[in-house]
């Protein structure tokens, strides 16, 4: 008998099979797609490119008086928005019409035109409704006429738009409305490459023009009504416009801010649903002072509370509900950069009827100033207390390989001098090639600064310094619960060797709290040899558990009719300060002058 062996396939060989399988029939399955996308991307584009093609002739093919949008300058028959249905998909067009005051016959920026409409830019944009398209398709064109409208008789209006660097911004809404009812313009466009939007032949009015500027993530500016605010004056009205002249709108917007705030007690212990008063982000109106966010606000049950949406700038807090308004960290006011986020404590303490904050700041930095004693003497009765630890800070630097902050030294230094301030002090810049030539960069490495234990929190790295356009500052800095690491990570905002702390961002991470010892490195850089930037101070500003930094608070005051305060600090001259009589829970703000 004739024997064959009949090997099935294993479990294993019958998975794998089917896993290849599998992934062919996807390889598969994915090129086709690709390949679809492609194609029907194709599609669209023809099908936009014909949609812009038609509506251009339609625009070719109007009288020169009637190429603009309705409500708007320069008026015409067209609408700013429009969908056209193609092969059952939505497109929409938006037009851009604006008229040209060519310069080759004066313009009326300068005065040497009256007439302000040479000819007319068109600009269309098509985008696929239905295709969740990423970018619109445009197309431009000038339309002139051999007799165009005479505008000797209207005025133009350039706004201007910029960030909170005075960056210009490209591309940001513009509606601009008239509040006069014989003018009808109501009209939405963008700024161009130089954050401009040039509007032209616009009649004259009082007042009457209402301009608001937004644009996604961004936070808004606009013009107010005389009334807006009360009695208050508004610092930016709705726009005026004068026969032959040109108006100009300035507005500042940018990443909005967010405060996360916590009301405590002097234990450090939250306390929750507390109410007070929040002002800032901006003065937009005087006489009174009116802000860009006025509000009454309560914490949570757990004393936490997120405002967000802010304008940049400095917030106050008052009015505190039902307890004493102790202090608050970081010290007041508040300065938030645009974009950022701004953990504040607001310390709270058992209501009495008479109490005093003291904040006490350098002159000339504006920044706290620690263990300041501060003497309240009301009447016959003196009271004695000393403020927060504010910050730690360097404004010499003599001493190279200095291991432990001593008040002037530093670890290592290479393409930096030292700059004698005249007063047995020095500051520092880039070093010399040549008399007033310098280097084109230099790195400094500060001693080890030593914050006393690991109940640190880190607030921020802020520096004084003379920073000519051509240069810049940067830092990076690195903390560490021992003094004698076996290396210091230097790190900028997000963790990482690759960000620096600069004008724009001085807020240390939290990640850094807890670390006793801190080091700075400083990078000094110019583009222009004949120019370097000029370093006289660093400051480390931060907290421990629930010291006020630069704060003194008294919880009760005598009835007393004479009431004075006396503050002394090492390297400040001292000041006395008549308080007179206090009769409700007061706050008040003292610059010392150093004596240096």
């Amino acid at each position: 008998m004739l024997l064959k062996n009949k090997k099935a396939f294993t479990l294993i060989e019958t998975i794998i099979s089917i896993v290849v399988f599998v992934i062919f029939v996807f390889g598969i399955y994915g090129g086709i797609q690709f390949v679809y996308k492609v194609i029907y991307s194709s599609r669209t584009q023809v099908i936009e490119m014909s949609i812009l093609n038609e509506q251009m002739e339609i625009i070719r093919n109007l009288d020169f008086l009637d190429v603009g949008i309705v409500s708007s300058t320069p008026a015409g028959v067209l609408t700013r928005n429009s969908t056209i249905y193609r092969n059952g998909v939505n497109y929409q067009v938006t037009r851009s019409i604006r008229n040209i005051d060519d310069p080759a016959d004066g313009t009326i920026e300068l005065g040497t035109d009256t007439s302000a409409n040479d000819y007319k830019y068109v600009y269309l944009e098509v985008t696929c409704v239905d295709c969740q398209q990423r970018s619109a398709l445009s197309i431009y064109t000038y339309v002139s006429s051999y007799f165009p409208q005479d505008t000797s008789n209207s005025g133009a209006i350039f706004v201007n738009v910029k960030d909170s660097h005075e960056q210009n911004l490209v591309g940001v809404n513009v509606h601009v409305v008239s509040d006069d009812p014989s003018i009808k313009i109501d009209m939405v466009d963008t700024t161009d490459n130089n954050g401009m939007l040039k509007i032209y032949d616009v009649e004259p009015c009082f007042q009457c023009y209402k301009i608001t500027v937004s644009t996604t993530g961004y936070t808004s500016d606009k013009t107010v009504s005389s009334t807006e605010y009360g009695i208050s004056i508004p610092k930016k009205y709705h726009i005026t416009v004068n026969s032959k002249t040109v108006s100009s709108a300035n507005f500042q917007i940018d990443k909005p801010a967010q405060i996360n705030l916590t009301t405590v007690n002097t234990a450090c212990e939250p306390v929750g649903n507390v109410s007070f008063s929040v002002a800032g982000g901006g003065i937009v109106a005087t006489t009174p002072d009116r802000y860009n966010y006025e509000n009454t606000i309560s914490t949570n049950s757990s004393g936490e509370i997120s405002l967000t949406d802010l304008h940049w700038g400095e917030y106050n807090f008052s009015n505190v509900s039902g307890h004493n308004f102790v202090g608050i960290i970081p010290a007041r006011p508040i300065n938030i950069l645009a974009g950022s986020s701004q953990v504040v404590n607001i310390v709270i303490a058992n209501s009495t009827t008479k109490s005093l904050l003291a904040t006490v700041r350098n002159s000339n930095t504006l920044l706290p100033i620690p263990n300041a004693r501060v003497t309240l003497t009301s009447g016959i009765q003196n009271f004695e207390d000393y403020t927060g630890v504010g910050y730690f800070g360097q404004e010499n630097w003599t001493n190279k390989e200095t291991i432990i902050y001593d008040g002037g030294g530093f670890w290592s230094v290479d393409n930096i001098d030292k700059l004698d301030n005249g007063d047995n002090t020095y500051a520092l810049r880039l070093a010399e090639e040549a008399p007033y030539v310098y280097k084109s960069s230099g790195v400094l490495e500060s001693a080890t600064f030593d914050f006393g234990s690991a109940t640190v929190d880190y607030l921020k790295l802020d520096w004084r310094a003379d920073q000519p356009t051509s240069t810049t500052i940067k830092f990076q800095i690195a903390t560490s619960d021992t003094a004698t690491p076996e290396i210091w990570n230097f790190v900028g905002p997000d963790g990482t060797d690759t960000t620096y702390f600069d004008a724009s961002d001085k807020d240390i991470p939290i990640a850094h709290d807890g670390e006793r010892y801190l080091r700075y490195k400083l990078y000094l850089n110019s583009s222009d040899a004949n120019y370097s930037p000029i370093i006289y101070g660093v400051y480390i500003l931060y907290v421990k558990s629930c010291s006020l930094p630069g704060q003194v608070y008294f919880s009760s005051i005598p009835n007393e009719n004479s009431n004075s305060l006396r503050i002394t600090a090492d390297g400040y001259i001292a000041q006395d300060v008549n308080l007179g009589v206090i009769n409700s829970n007061t706050s008040t703000i003292i610059d010392l002058i150093s004596n240096n």
